[in-house]
């Protein structure tokens, strides 16, 4: 699993999840471009020899945030990608993926600080970084996942392309929980 940069509320998420038959591991680097960040990720599946007929999956956790220059990382991450890994946008950024645990919004975000003050809304103590988020959360994920997939067809009927600034707001990280708790 490959995150941006030094912001690690993915890493600390993924690593607070009780995953006994999965074993998560996450790319060395600080890249906050997703195309340095496929690179990295390739490197790392290359050199512990993962395989993804076997069942090995790779993940490049993305957020767009909000500016349009996104638009042409995100394609050329989903260019580079492939051979068992996967780009995995949020958009605006990650913390949709908790919104997700108590709401399904459509609201559209100016900025990610605005994502986290409607997040503050259900976990008034949330910080980045917050160590044990699963264990205040982990109880809602079915709902996360429903919610997920409903904003992803919200933003599909509007005609939104996929992996792009306006594809928003919007998460994927469904699709790795899906696998993992499957």
């Amino acid at each position: 699993m490959a995150t941006e940069g030094k912001n690690k509320s993915e890493t600390q998420y993924f690593k607070s999840i009780p995953t006994p038959d999965h074993v998560i591991r996450f790319a060395p680097g600080n890249y906050t471009d997703p195309v340095n960040m496929i690179y990295a990720l390739r490197k790392e599946y290359e050199e512990l020899e993962l395989d993804a007929e076997l069942g090995d999956a790779a993940f490049c956790l993305v957020d767009s945030d909000v500016d349009p220059a996104k638009d042409r990382q995100l394609e050329k991450a989903d260019t580079e990608a492939g051979n068992g890994i996967q780009v995995v946008v949020s958009s605006p950024c990650f913390e949709v993926w908790y919104l997700c645990h108590f709401t399904a919004s459509t609201r559209q975000y100016a900025s990610n600080n605005d994502v986290l003050k409607a997040l503050k809304q259900y976990i008034p103590e949330y910080r980045k970084e917050m160590p044990g988020i699963w264990d205040i959360i982990g109880n809602q994920t079915e709902t996360a996942v429903k919610n997920a997939k409903h904003l992803e067809r919200q933003c599909m009927d509007k005609g939104l392309e996929r992996h792009t600034v306006a594809f928003a707001p919007s998460t994927e990280i469904y699709k790795i929980i899906e696998i993992m708790i499957s």
